[in-house]
Parts: structure tokens; C-alpha cells; sequence
């Protein structure tokens, strides 16, 4: 066998150490496998550290276990439980647990207060390492450092001119997609989430993007494909995710659902460009008020806007629709409390139309969706960063630099002292804590150490005002139009998780049948 030359020629780079040196088969790469396997040892072992060796570990390995895999499949079923096990072994101290997010510090909630203005601990950072948005094929899981910024200064400051657009999308959502007959039809989460994504897409990406079916079809592909993608990942140790990737089939199709997106979503960007230009021409202003606008003032020239507004689909359609379906399964299984609803709705609509002031007054609305999101929220813990640099605490005790942290959101949401017989459906409890004096801490888009359904601290949802405006149109429409009720089957199904995610159990369905309204809601003024 002829011997391997070099791929380029060192033996003119002038450097002496190279000089009349060479790769032959019998030398270096006689050893090339081993140096490899050495290599990926040497990384392995790397991986395997121990940052806090000082502090307990719940799911330790198993003598015969080299890598976590096995410990994230047990977390990935019994994460409710060992969460548990973990504030009752170690209510006031931090202890180590393995998780679909990596190896995590869980810290007692007493230290929430403490930390919850911190800018040296990231969510970012934290969130990319756990959705792997480093990896090609993943990169639109990696939330824009922007994107906070344009939802608040413009996303949230627009609701009151977006509130027409979103309840007129709404009407014709829920007009396409739910029966229009009185008998009982099933309704699956899938339609719902439709309904909430042409929605929610008339206001990111105008009027033409939010009806296009390709877009839709192609994105939810992506996004279905991407979550099998970061499961099968977090098998791997962390050293190695980097390279793997290249050999795992899944992100071979997942790199090729991402081109179909780019090459369904760039006609529209270059129609866009060229619509704009000829307005300008003609002394017009821009026609374009929607968040593809939004972000291409903002953000690099060279951002892929595929990322931006697939990114975008996952932390407000997904998260949205989540807490829409489980107010509906809730008050399916508490039908007593849909008369008061409707009084109340008809009554703020009628007086102050569909605009956001009115949709403010919706108290016992809002209520519902924030005790849904207290016993069922997204995530198991929350409070989740990355420290940037070494924080000591007033206790003495130090997060790390590179420590990823998390708090049981459990603890919270579930306390007795806060909230009397927690396990116990109640959206009367947050209308108690205003007449009590507590009003700030009782809407839905209130954060608190109480109730952090949408985070805490600086690092709170900044979505959440727009997700709560949302929510409220798509539930005005559907309170007003519709009746439903759960089947027989799915009635009394448990809460299920998926190591840090609350799932919706299998088989969620609605019966939805068509009411006669009692005002027309596409009249009122918005």
C-alpha cells in the first residue's frame, strides 16, 4: 500500500519541527485508531467530573454505568419522584441531580429572593446547552439575545393596535377548524394548537405568512423532529454531543426539515424586500407592522429569520396552547364555574368592548388560567441558569462559575401556607388575594416567589403579557361559541411528565358542540 501524504505540504511551511516529516502506514496512522479512542477516553473522562464533590448526588451511577444515560432515562420517567425524594432528603441544603438539562445543582427556594436579580447567573446559556441550539440543525432552539428586547418594546407596546388582527384571525381560526354544528364533535390538541398558531402567526409574520399551510406544516415538522432530536442527544455525554451529531440519522432529516423551512419561508422574506422598496419609492410608509419587521430592524443583517420565527413558534404557540388546553380540561371537569365565566364575559365585553382594557377585567378568566398554570405549569423546575461567574451567597454557600442551577418549582406552587388545600382546583383563591390586598401578585402576568408559572426575576417570560392577551381572545370566541366536556376516558388521567416537561396525557380530546353567542364578538370594538 502506497504511503499517505500529507494534505498539505509541511515540508515548505519553513517551521524545522516538520521538516522531512512523514505519514506513511505503518507510522502515525498505524496508530490513528488508538489515538482516537485515547482521545475520546481522554474527553469522557473529562465530561464525567465531579464540580461539587462535597455535596450529595441523588441519582448517583451505577458501578457498571460509565456514562449518565442511564440516569437520564430514570430521570426522564421518575423525575416527579426524585424531585420529591430530593426536597424531602434535603429541604434546606443543594444537592446534585442528573436531568434532561445536564448536570444540575437543585437549590433550596429560599434562595429565589436572592438571586432573582442576578446578572451573573444566565438563562441563555443555560437554555442553549439544555435545547442544544449550538449544534447545526438546532440553531433555531438558540433564543436571539434581542429577543426579549423586540418583545417588549414592540410586541408587548403593540397589543393595543394588535387586538383587532389577533380576534379577527381568531374568528376565522375557529370558523375553519371547530364544528359548526350542535351535535358532539371531537376536537383534538392539534386543532387547537392551529387555532392559537394562525393567530399568533398573523401577528409575527403578517397576514399572507400566518395562512400559508406549507409554513405551518413544514415548521410543525421541524419542531416535532428537533424535540426527538435533543432527547437523543442528552443520551450522549456532554463532550461528545458535538461530533455525534454528524452520525445520528435523526439529524440527518433534521438538518433537511430546516432547508424545506428556509426554502418555504425566503420567497416570502424576498417579496417582502421588494414590497417594501416600491413603497418607499412611492413616498409611502412601510406596510409591514409585524415581528419579521420587528426583527430585521434589530437584529444582524445576516440573522436567518427561519430560526428567529421558528424559535418564536416554540416559546408562544406551544407554551399558549399548553395553558389554553388545560383551562378547558380543568373547567370540563368544573362545569359549575362556566355560567359565572360567561356573565362575566358578556358583561366586560358589552361595557368595554374586546380591547385591552376590557380584556384587564376578565378577573375571573384570568384567574383559571393562572390556577391551571399553578397545578400543571410547563416545566418541573424552574429558576434555571447558568452562573457566569463565582457567586457566594449570604449563607456561604458558592455557585460556581459554569454550575448549572434549578429550583423545584413543586415547593412553590404547591405550599400549603400560599395556598390552602393545593391540590384543590380553585381560580376563587386569586380573587380572595385581591379583595385581601395582595392584587399584584394575583393576575396572570404577575411573578412572584409565590407562584412563578412564568419564571422569576429579570429572567421572566417577557411573552407573557402578549400569551395572556392572547389567551383571552382565544377564550372569549371559544366561551362564547362553544360547549364542551371531556370524554368518559380521559377524566380523572394524572398529570404525566417527561423528565423536566408536564406532558398532556395521551388521548386528550375534546367534544365540542356549536351555542348560539349572546353578542356577536366580530362587532365589538377592539
Amino acid at each position: 500500500m502506497e504511503s499517505l501524504k500529507p494534505l498539505i505540504n509541511v515540508s515548505h511551511t519553513g517551521l524545522p519541527l516538520f521538516n522531512d516529516w512523514k505519514w506513511n502506514s505503518s507510522g502515525a496512522s498505524l496508530y490513528a485508531p488508538y489515538l482516537v479512542t485515547a482521545a475520546l477516553f481522554l474527553l469522557l473522562v473529562y465530561s464525567q467530573r465531579e464540580s461539587y464533590p462535597d455535596l450529595p448526588r441523588l441519582n448517583p451511577k451505577k458501578f457498571t454505568e460509565l456514562t449518565w444515560s442511564g440516569r437520564l432515562l430514570d430521570y426522564a420517567m421518575r423525575s416527579q419522584e426524585l424531585l420529591a425524594q430530593g426536597t424531602q432528603q434535603f429541604p434546606d441544603r443543594p444537592y446534585k441531580l442528573f436531568t434532561d438539562l445536564g448536570d444540575v445543582v437543585i437549590v433550596p427556594n429560599k434562595y429565589a429572593e436572592e438571586l432573582k436579580s442576578s446578572r451573573t447567573l444566565d438563562f441563555n446559556g443555560a437554555a442553549r446547552d439544555a435545547f442544544h441550539g449550538y449544534i447545526p440543525g438546532l440553531s433555531p432552539l438558540h433564543t436571539e439575545m434581542r429577543m426579549r428586547y423586540v418583545i417588549q418594546n414592540y410586541m408587548t407596546k403593540s397589543l393595543t393596535s394588535l387586538t383587532g388582527m389577533i380576534s379577527l384571525e381568531a374568528s376565522k381560526a375557529l370558523s375553519d377548524i371547530f364544528p359548526n354544528t350542535k351535535e358532539w364533535t371531537e376536537v383534538t390538541p392539534d386543532r387547537i394548537m392551529h387555532v392559537i398558531g394562525r393567530m399568533s402567526s398573523r401577528i409575527f409574520m403578517g397576514d399572507e405568512l400566518c395562512n400559508d399551510n406549507e409554513w405551518i406544516q413544514e415548521s410543525a415538522k421541524y419542531i416535532h423532529l428537533a424535540g426527538h432530536g435533543v432527547f437523543e442527544l442528552s443520551r450522549w455525554p456532554w463532550a461528545l454531543r458535538r461530533w455525534v451529531h454528524w452520525f445520528l440519522p435523526t439529524f440527518a432529516e433534521i438538518r433537511r426539515q430546516l432547508k424545506r423551512c428556509r426554502a418555504v419561508l425566503q420567497p416570502h422574506i424576498v417579496r417582502r424586500v421588494a414590497i417594501k422598496k416600491a413603497a418607499a419609492a412611492r413616498g409611502e410608509p412601510n406596510p409591514y407592522n409585524d415581528s419579521i419587521e420587528w426583527f430585521t430592524r434589530e437584529l444582524s443583517p445576516d440573522a436567518d429569520m427561519t430560526d428567529v420565527q421558528i424559535n418564536l413558534t416554540i416559546l408562544a404557540v406551544h407554551t399558549t396552547t399548553d395553558l389554553l388546553i388545560q383551562t378547558m380540561m380543568d373547567i370540563a371537569k368544573h362545569p359549575e364555574i362556566l355560567g359565572p365565566l360567561r356573565e362575566e364575559t358578556i358583561h366586560v365585553l358589552q361595557t368595554d368592548g374586546l380591547k385591552k382594557s376590557g380584556l384587564r377585567k376578565l378577573r375571573l378568566m384570568d384567574a383559571c388560567f393562572k390556577e391551571s398554570q399553578r397545578l400543571r405549569p410547563i416545566f418541573l423546575p424552574y429558576f434555571r441558569r447558568q452562573a457566569l461567574a463565582d457567586i457566594t451567597l449570604k449563607d456561604g454557600f458558592v455557585i460556581k462559575k459554569g454550575t448549572k442551577i434549578a429550583m423545584d418549582g413543586r415547593t412553590v406552587l404547591l405550599n400549603e401556607n400560599d395556598y390552602p388545600d393545593p391540590l384543590k382546583w380553585d381560580p376563587y383563591r386569586y380573587i380572595r388575594m385581591r379583595e385581601a390586598g395582595e392584587e399584584n401578585k394575583s393576575f396572570l402576568v404577575s411573578s412572584s416567589e409565590k407562584h412563578i408559572g412564568f419564571g422569576h426575576g429579570i429572567h421572566s417570560c417577557p411573552g407573557r403579557f402578549f400569551g395572556a392577551h392572547e389567551l383571552k381572545i382565544a377564550f372569549s370566541h371559544i366561551l362564547l361559541k362553544y360547549d364542551w366536556k371531556l370524554p368518559e376516558d380521559i377524566k380523572n388521567l394524572p398529570n404525566m411528565t417527561a423528565g423536566s416537561h408536564y406532558l398532556m396525557p395521551p388521548g386528550t380530546r375534546f367534544l365540542v358542540a356549536r351555542r348560539q353567542e349572546e353578542l356577536d364578538v366580530e362587532a365589538l370594538e377592539c
